[in-house]
């Protein structure tokens, strides 16, 4: 029993130590702080956030399912293709955890529940097959706007103001590139199921040149909050922290193309930058 349940709390990630589920959360609590800084209305931020949190579960989960013969080769640690987990649990538990997220979601309002739908429906998408966004050129434009969609959906419980919709768009854009570094760790398997991502579709090193090339417009925008705004030292620092370990696995990747140990790393070190973009909005709300 306890074997089965750790395997579950693995199968939705709230612990992975590359890209935690907890972070879309994060994001949607950030924009209910970008929305209202200190007058934010803070159950109802935490029921969005608690929202979009469990649609995050219900997604990752939901990709396990289709992509356990990729984790086979991938990932055979993962709770399905060490059969730990059931296909049919795993269905079960992901049609639970998508439920849930609807009824938490009808409770903060309809803006709460069209956003939430809206991260589930991109989530689902990006998964399942015959449409499959995975597989092809959507697949990290759906990455990006499923955060967009996190962050909207925390700044609805007040209104979306500017400076949400300033986060939304860099996030969403600065994610779609981030995606590219999953897709170089986990080749592999990808190509062995024939799955067509951009590393794939453009060749690794084409595909380490458009993320860098994304990073470069992508990261100017963080700095519109602070012209739309005020000069906030605490921001300043944290996004130059920011540029600083996003740059730091830019190097790591041009040092070494074509390794799977390589890109884990750097895949590491880029999450540990999204959440330091996560901290400098929220200071940029608060401070």
């Amino acid at each position: 029993m306890r074997k089965k349940l750790i395997a579950f709390i693995q199968l939705i990630k709230p612990l992975n130590s590359s890209k935690s589920t907890l972070y879309y959360g994060f994001c949607s609590f950030m924009g209910s702080l970008l929305a209202a800084s200190w007058t934010i209305p803070l159950a109802k931020s935490f029921v969005i956030a608690l929202a979009i949190t469990l649609s995050a579960f219900a997604v990752y989960a939901l990709n396990d399912i289709y992509d356990v013969e990729i984790d086979s080769i991938n990932a055979s640690e993962r709770p399905i293709p060490s059969r730990v987990i059931s296909i049919a649990e795993a269905k079960a538990f992901t049609t639970v955890l998508f439920v849930s997220s609807l009824l938490v979601a009808l409770s903060a309002g309809i803006y709460a529940i069209v956003f939430t739908m809206l991260f589930s429906i991109l989530g689902i998408m990006y998964s399942i097959p015959r449409i499959r966004f995975k597989d092809g050129y959507f697949a990290n434009a759906c990455w990006g706007l499923g955060i967009a969609m996190a962050v909207l959906g925390g700044a609805s419980v007040t209104a979306i103001n500017t400076n949400a919709l300033v986060a939304a768009f860099a996030l969403a854009f600065l994610t779609a590139g981030c995606g590219l570094t999953k897709d170089l760790k986990d080749i592999e398997g990808d190509k062995a199921l024939n799955i067509h991502t951009i590393p794939i579709l453009l060749g690794e090193k084409r595909a380490i040149k458009l993320m860098t090339i994304m990073s470069i417009i992508g990261f100017p925008i963080l700095f519109l909050n602070m012209v739309l705004s005020r000069i906030n030292i605490a921001y300043l620092i944290t996004i130059g922290l920011t540029i600083g370990f996003f740059g730091y696995s830019l190097a790591v990747l041009y040092r070494n193309p074509g390794s799977k140990i390589i890109y884990k790393k750097a895949y590491k070190i880029q999450a540990a930058s999204g959440f330091l973009i996560i901290m400098a909005f929220i200071f940029c709300a608060l401070i």
